[in-house]
């Protein structure tokens, strides 16, 4: 946090552990009390036009999504209003997994592996759905990276999100979650990036750009809402990705 100039670091740093805590124990309420415990989520009325601006495009809609606030609630909120399918990977502790994932499946989110994940992507936009990808972890293969500005220092962005889009024709709605101050799960809808009628590879790492942008200021304002335990900044161990200039206000996984 110091070193992306975040204000007062170690306050933040408390509040996002404070945050993480209560984002676990509103995941145990949610697998004890299914949509009930969905109640204090909402989008805020401004993103709400968005994302139904969005859909009525009848491209489906890709939503470039981050770990911010209590994204599984999110997503499981999301899930009540449209078809939604998530790009997931898959944790370690096989039986940690198998609760966390049948848990969000129980509420209607679909879950697709990241590893061959695209069929099923574009069948669901066919059908007017959602499809979430993670835009905030280091992607897995260096051909599928973007070098960019986060947070003060140069990550590597994934720009499956924005190539999965320009290939439908569907919206890049960059999307992001926050807790406010009454408890209340609000998401949001920070940007909204729409593909040219033939969008090629310049348009796919602009589009990563600008939602690594959007989410760069999300960030700024509400720092303890998103997970800084990623190793966001490592390097790449493949070839190294193709580099792209950013504007990141810094200097002024696709999987969930």
């Amino acid at each position: 946090m110091r070193a992306a100039g975040i204000d007062a670091p170690e306050r933040e740093a408390r509040a996002f552990y404070a945050e993480l805590g209560l984002s676990a124990i509103e995941f145990l309420r949610l697998a004890l009390r299914g949509p009930r415990a969905l109640s204090h989520v909402e989008i805020d009325e401004p993103s709400r036009a968005r994302w139904r601006d969005a859909l009525a495009r009848n491209h489906g809609v890709v939503v470039a999504a981050s770990h911010t606030g209590n994204w599984d609630l999110a997503a499981c909120a999301v899930a009540r209003e449209v078809e939604l399918l998530v790009v997931t990977k898959h944790l370690s502790v096989r039986w940690l997994d198998r609760f966390w994932q049948s848990t969000r499946a129980a509420l209607g989110v679909r879950l697709a592996d990241a590893a061959g994940a695209m069929a099923r992507a574009r069948e669901t936009l066919r059908r007017g759905g959602a499809v979430a990808m993670m835009i905030d972890q280091a992607p897995s293969r260096a051909q599928n990276a973007v070098s960019v500005e986060f947070l003060g220092r140069t990550a590597h962005a994934d720009r499956a999100a924005a190539a999965l889009a320009a290939s439908a024709g569907a919206p890049l709605v960059v999307a992001a979650s926050r807790r406010d101050e009454l408890g209340r799960q609000i998401v949001e809808v920070l940007d909204v990036l729409l593909p040219p009628r033939r969008a090629g590879r310049a348009w796919i790492e602009r589009a990563t750009r600008e939602a690594t942008r959007a989410l760069d200021a999300f960030v700024r304002r509400h720092p303890s809402q998103w997970l800084w335990l990623h190793r966001r900044w490592k390097p790449m161990l493949a070839s190294p990705c193709r580099t792209t200039p950013s504007s990141s206000p810094a200097g002024a996984s696709t999987a969930a």
